[in-house]
């Protein structure tokens, strides 16, 4: 029976034999570049295929075959949920996924964060939107509110 160990975030142990945690700092690493080239690419309507399998190719190395690994142009919603998924795969406990969801747009222009066709079989979306919807903005800090009477809160909070 095997099992999963995530190898990312264990800190480091120094010379007197304590781990430190020092590795908790947000990367932003060449496969991140890619992939938000992908998204702008599909932003303009033109192919972000370039940048995905330059990921992929990277990924799987000397095993990368373009006909079986080759990322193909598809429809927008369908380029970005294909993208969502390459980043899922890519930044795994990186802390991205929310910030992904919450920019990246299904075919009408809303939010992934509130589509039901995300991967992985989940029809539920992660935000409600006739609940939740407020969630996708900050609220403002009480202090900031005090400090200046022409500021409201955001809605929702």
């Amino acid at each position: 029976n095997g099992g999963i160990v995530m190898r990312k975030f264990h800190g480091l142990i120094n010379s007197t034999g304590l781990r430190v945690y020092a590795d908790d700092i947000p990367v932003y690493r060449y496969a991140d570049v890619l992939l938000m080239l992908a998204e702008v690419a599909n932003k303009k309507g033109e192919d972000p295929a370039t940048y995905v399998n330059e990921v992929r190719k990277r990924a799987f190395g000397a095993n990368y075959d373009a006909a079986v690994h080759g990322f193909v142009k598809g429809s927008f919603a369908a380029n970005e949920l294909a993208i969502l998924l390459e980043r899922d795969k890519e930044f795994v406990w990186e802390m991205k996924r929310w910030f992904d969801v919450v920019r990246m747009q299904d075919a009408n222009g809303k939010a992934l964060a509130f589509s039901s066709s995300l991967p992985y079989g989940f029809k539920v979306p992660v935000l409600n939107p006739a609940t939740e919807a407020h969630k996708l903005l900050w609220p403002v800090d009480v202090n900031t509110l005090n400090a200046d009477p022409k500021l409201v809160q955001t809605t929702g909070y």
